[in-house]
């Protein structure tokens, strides 16, 4: 329950940042949460933008430093979508942590910006069948 409490808090602040122009909103009329959390698994959403992965540093920085709850960026992924991986892979590269290809697999649920495949949706579908 702590971890819930403290992790809050990182979503209130990315909000903030958001609120205060420090980040781009994701979507210019609908307001999407930059972060999902559950239990402790952490997806962060920003534009790729030497401004943006630079505030989401910062606030991980300063989360961290407040909560002691430090991010280890070599344990952590990024994954570019919609972008030119050449352009921005060096901002992202700033984070410290390893960029990878989608579909990525969270919360045992796989990702992408497609239609999933029937293989990629099988190993689901076999836990409950």
């Amino acid at each position: 329950q702590l971890f819930v409490l403290a992790v809050d808090t990182l979503s209130r602040l990315l909000h903030r940042a958001t609120e205060t122009g420090i980040l781009q909103q994701l979507h210019p009329r609908c307001p999407i949460p930059a972060v999902s959390l559950y239990a402790d698994d952490v997806i962060l959403f920003c534009h790729p933008t030497q401004g943006d992965t630079m505030a989401v540093k910062g606030v991980l920085q300063l989360f961290g430093r407040a909560s002691g709850l430090q991010v280890n960026f070599l344990k952590s992924l990024a994954t570019l979508i919609c972008c030119d991986a050449d352009g921005v892979a060096p901002i992202i590269d700033a984070l410290g942590c390893p960029i990878i290809d989608l579909p990525i697999t969270y919360l045992g649920i796989p990702l992408t910006i497609k239609r999933p495949s029937a293989a990629l949706l099988q190993p689901i579908i076999a836990k409950f069948g």
